[in-house]
């Protein structure tokens, strides 16, 4: 496999961590070249490869990336993707700050890459919740790679490919399933077991996102339109969160024997994929009755039978699952 030369659009906590997870490994610095990052400031063409080091020290030291002055600086988002393109880069990870509202400006920037031929790595769910057809048709009329599995929690398994999914049930938000996991385990409050999320790095200063069920939401959305043709948007999602009122559910369960997840689920119902989000007690012959902790898990139901994939939280996690659809994308270039 010959190198390919990739762009980041976002360094943030996601950029950063797939640029060290590829520097640090000599497999993949062989197969993958950061030719080119940006983030809100500007960017920068690289003019070597051990610049990256030196760009992930600046951002530590709290520099932009403009304000670095490494490789040569560029301002706009439309001169950098003119830029990648004369210097030959076709891959282009995006993990800009989500927007699930609107997908923007994220999903403008991958529709304009994508309809440029240069393929599309994305772990931001806006645009695939709010753009999904729309950037697999840009994808598809100028033969480019769209390949989105940051966004859905779990990869979707190969043997999936070329079967009729009839419904999709996940545990994709490792924070709700932490937070849940440390109220059965540990006996802690909704709060108390949130303040504990939040003192670790698992959930965010305004956790609404995941404990509301957005995040979920948007994953079994896209997984839905991945695989099930939905046509639901975001609000048509049926969608109920975790709160201080889910102590009494875990009660019940565990008289019951049973323990309480967030479920995302997508079936055919009445002819049309119907999307929903709720807290669920899983019985103990379930897949999702041992996802603990942050780790995620979905079943695929096919008329063959369940196919049940499993995921984990975590940066290295995250930019592992990056490669792997860069590697991807690298062997149909």
């Amino acid at each position: 496999m010959n190198k390919t030369r990739i762009a980041l659009l976002g360094f943030g906590n996601v950029g950063r961590s797939l640029a060290r997870y590829i520097a640090d490994r000599e497999n993949l610095t062989a197969l993958l070249d950061i030719a080119a990052v940006a983030d809100s400031s500007g960017a920068a063409i690289l003019e070597s490869p051990s610049q990256i080091g030196a760009l992930l020290a600046a951002k530590s030291s709290g520099h932009s990336i403009v304000q670095a002055g490494i490789g040569r600086s560029i301002q706009s988002q439309s001169d950098f993707l003119k830029s990648m393109l004369d210097l030959g880069i076709r891959v282009m990870v995006e993990s800009l700050p989500t927007n699930i509202s609107e997908g923007q400006p994220a999903r403008d920037i991958i529709r304009s890459a994508l309809f440029e031929g240069c393929s599309v790595v994305t772990v931001d769910k806006g645009p695939m919740v709010r753009g999904f057809d729309e950037l697999k048709q840009a994808a598809a009329s100028s033969g480019a790679c769209l390949e989105f599995t940051g966004t859905t929690g779990v990869a979707i398994p190969d043997q999936v490919a070329g079967k009729q999914v009839l419904e999709i049930r996940g545990v994709l938000n490792g924070t709700t399933n932490d937070i849940l996991t440390r109220m059965q385990e540990n006996g802690a409050s909704f709060d108390e077991a949130l303040s504990h999320a939040q003192r670790d790095g698992i959930a965010e200063p305004d956790p609404s996102l995941d404990v509301q069920g957005w995040d979920t939401a948007c994953k079994i959305l896209i997984l839905a339109h991945a695989l099930m043709g939905a046509t639901a948007s975001l609000e048509d999602v049926a969608r109920k969160g975790i709160g201080p009122e889910i102590e009494s559910l875990i009660q019940v369960g565990k008289t019951t024997g049973r323990v309480a997840r967030l479920v995302g689920r997508a079936r055919i119902w009445q002819g049309r994929v119907r999307v929903s989000v709720a807290p669920k007690l899983i019985d103990h012959g379930s897949p999702f009755y041992s996802v603990a902790g942050t780790s995620k898990a979905a079943i695929f139901r096919t008329r063959e039978g369940d196919i049940v994939a499993h995921g984990k939280s975590g940066r290295d996690s995250i930019a592992s699952t990056i490669v792997d659809d860069l590697l991807r994308i690298a062997g149909q270039l």
